[in-house]
């Protein structure tokens, strides 16, 4: 259960370079999401498709009446990546503006207020946005000159800037050297530099920094011993590396054994994730994690409560099960309590927790195992 807050909100809106050039459409990289209970999807026409709950209008489908089956998002097109936060989304578009919609307690939505967005709102000041990461109540962009901005909640630093002031409007992460990519946790953010090192800055409580301690930073500091990340993922309080060469690392919260080690005591190092064949890509959700093999095929590890790791069992696990029932997956997404993938023939499935009809299978039925999403081709 979400706990009620008190928010400032500092409004300082900071604009990103025009160098460069937004994601070309098409990737199945970043065209799936899940949050703490919805998932979305962006479709092969650049629309935008969301389903599970809507309390806050993560919808984006004008409500606020959670859906069990694919409901588009209004005022949406030319999209190219879809990010999912616990209560808010996030959507970049391939002109370069990001837009956002939802729960916005702490400023997550880039509008200047702490009002809730029930459609979709284009955030002021980033007109030249590459990516988009999405936290629990935190937002960032990395601008297409490797800068970052963020903005929403700062009560741990995760929006970078030196301070602990929330924001309404985008800020920039201070002191950042130029990235390739973000990723937004629930209390801490990190990018990817294009030199394969990692910088991480928020929440550090259980190491989710990576700079071995447990001492929260308001500005990036380098995760020791990565250099050659290709790409990085962010859960609730951990963070993986997905490295050159195909091997993974992950470092902070194990308790349920999403770092993959076989173990479940917390590392504010980077620990391998044993036993995992080379990997194509990651994702992360609350307290599991997962990857795409070359071959296609789907592991994942870590908390198994609901069955979001998709083995068919509820049992946690410290190392990668394969996910049983999948063709061969493009991409995964991880959520609060749930998984989603899309597979290579643009069709989605979902598992794990369904009680908000996350799964979109039109049932609030918990699955272990992947269930068709109706309805979704992208």
């Amino acid at each position: 259960m979400r706990a009620a807050s008190i928010v400032t909100l500092a409004v300082a809106v900071v604009g990103c370079s025009s160098a460069g050039a937004p994601p070309v459409p098409g990737s199945a990289i970043g065209r799936l999401s899940a949050g703490a209970g919805h998932t979305c999807v962006v479709d092969r026409g650049g629309g935008v498709s969301c389903w599970g709950s809507n309390v806050d209008g993560q919808l984006g489908d004008g409500g606020e009446i959670d859906s069990a089956q694919p409901q588009p998002v209004l005022g949406l097109s030319n999209v190219v990546q879809i990010a999912a936060g616990s209560y808010h989304t996030c959507a970049l578009a391939a002109a370069g503006g990001v837009s956002c919609w939802g729960w916005n307690v702490g400023g997550q939505i880039g509008d200047g207020t702490n009002t809730n967005r029930l459609s979709a709102f284009l955030v002021p000041g980033l007109p030249e946005i590459a990516a988009v990461a999405v936290g629990s109540y935190h937002s960032c962009g990395l601008c297409a000159d490797g800068s970052a901005r963020c903005w929403g909640q700062n009560d741990a630093g995760q929006l970078g800037n030196g301070s602990s002031l929330n924001s309404g409007a985008p800020v920039g992460v201070f002191s950042l050297p130029p990235s390739a990519g973000l990723a937004a946790g629930g209390r801490h953010a990190c990018a990817r530099l294009v030199d394969g090192t990692v910088q991480c800055w928020g929440g550090n409580d259980a190491g989710e920094l990576g700079d071995g301690t447990a001492v929260a930073h308001a500005f990036p500091e380098p995760v020791i011993g990565i250099s050659d990340a290709v790409a990085i993922a962010a859960g609730f309080n951990h963070t993986c590396a997905l490295r050159a060469g195909g091997a993974v690392s992950c470092w902070g919260a194990n308790g349920y054994g999403q770092l993959g080690d076989g173990g479940n005591l917390d590392s504010p190092l980077p620990v391998a994730v044993a036993g995992l064949p080379p990997a194509a890509s990651i994702t992360a959700g609350y307290n599991h994690s997962c990857a795409v093999l070359l071959d296609g095929e789907a592991r994942c590890w870590g908390w198994n409560a609901a069955g979001q790791l998709g083995d068919g069992t509820l049992t946690d696990s410290g190392s990668p099960v394969t996910v049983v029932g999948l063709p061969q997956v493009s991409t995964l997404a991880g959520g609060g309590f749930h998984t989603c993938a899309g597979t290579l023939d643009g069709r989605v499935a979902c598992w794990g927790s369904n009680d908000s009809g996350q799964l979109g299978d039109g049932t609030t039925t918990d699955h272990p195992t992947p269930a068709p999403v109706a309805g979704v081709i992208f």
